[in-house]
């Protein structure tokens, strides 16, 4: 009997004691975190479909997912940037097409030069924003005579891309020739004002072009065209072309999608604050044409549209551009 009475009072304990710790961890639940997904797993179907508008682009970009954002529209652009590419020749290919889409079309016997200052207001010869197009250093020239003539400049600095621009050689599959003489990264410029700037990064500045604490602004004229060239450059070529490497800026974070991929706030507040040029199209429809004969075939898509910068790396707070193309419901409503 004493032995039972030991057991059922052992037994009651037990009870007791689960009952306890039962109602405690009632009280205070223990929740699993929860689970954020990760950037490639975000909802993007809400963006609106944006719509090229001109004939020419409708064309170019029927493959293109409008609707998508981030870096897998990235990389959308940048496989047709590839696909649609014709490599060209340095010589003479690029100075034959500068001819053309360099023009100036107040005066066609000269071509325009970047980083060239506003008219009546150039100190000397190097910084004047136009010269005769005939004027060119065939014979690579490096002393007194380059400020009386104009080169190629190559804005994404051949030195500092991973690996090098190059010019010249036999293997066109060689991704540093290729670049090298990629048309949507050169442009005419004077001899001398090319050697001011040589390959000093990017740097925020205003007024006209020329050296800022150890950098290069490019003018308030030009940092547009820039801003746009560069982020083709790094849609086309990738980490051989960064634009953190390029210029000097705060790498940007999508908030929209967590995603980062070297991308800096400079060239996006450039893109937003220089509209596009006439010249731009001009060049821009020029090589995206491919019958013409110096034609490289693709195009530049942050010329046709600025908003894909944004399309792509957000800071649409900060650093919005503007929408050239329509989206979905305003099709439907012109319709």
């Amino acid at each position: 009997m004493k032995k039972l009475s030991i057991l059922f009072l052992f037994f009651i304990n037990l009870l007791t004691i689960s009952c306890s710790n039962s109602s405690t961890n009632g009280d205070n639940p223990i929740t699993p975190p929860p689970t954020i997904p990760p950037p490639s797993e975000i909802d993007t179907s809400q963006n609106p479909l944006l719509i090229p508008v001109e004939n020419s682009q409708i064309a170019y970009y029927k493959e293109i997912d409008f609707s998508i954002r981030g870096l897998k529209l990235k990389n959308q652009l940048s496989l047709l940037l590839k696909k649609t590419h014709k490599h060209l020749t340095y010589t003479p290919d690029i100075w034959e097409a500068s001819m053309i889409t360099d023009i100036n079309s107040d005066n066609p016997k000269e071509v325009i030069l970047i980083y060239g200052w506003v008219d009546k207001t150039e100190k000397e010869i190097t910084q004047k924003r136009t010269m005769n197009k005939e004027q060119r250093n065939h014979g690579g020239f490096n002393d007194d005579r380059r400020k009386n003539l104009w080169e190629r400049e190559h804005v994404f600095a051949k030195s500092l891309a991973v690996p090098k621009l190059i010019t010249y050689g036999s293997d066109e599959d060689n991704m540093g020739l290729i670049a090298g003489t990629d048309a949507h990264n050169l442009r005419p410029v004077n001899g001398e004002w090319n050697n001011v700037r040589s390959n000093k990064k990017f740097i925020e500045g205003s007024g006209n072009s020329g050296s800022v604490n150890g950098g290069w602004y490019p003018g308030d004229e030009w940092k547009g065209d820039v801003a746009r060239m560069m982020m083709y450059m790094f849609v086309r070529y990738g980490n051989q072309c960064r634009p953190d490497v390029i210029g000097k800026g705060k790498q940007i974070i999508n908030v929209n999608t967590g995603e980062r991929d070297g991308m800096i706030d400079l060239f996006l507040k450039w893109n937003a604050e220089d509209p596009v040029s006439d010249l731009e199209k001009r060049r821009n429809e020029y090589h995206g044409n491919k019958n013409n004969q110096y034609a490289q075939g693709n195009r530049n898509p942050f010329i046709d549209n600025p908003y894909l910068a944004n399309a792509i790396w957000g800071a649409e707070q900060e650093y919005r551009a503007e929408n050239l193309w329509t989206t979905k419901e305003q099709h439907h409503i012109k319709k």
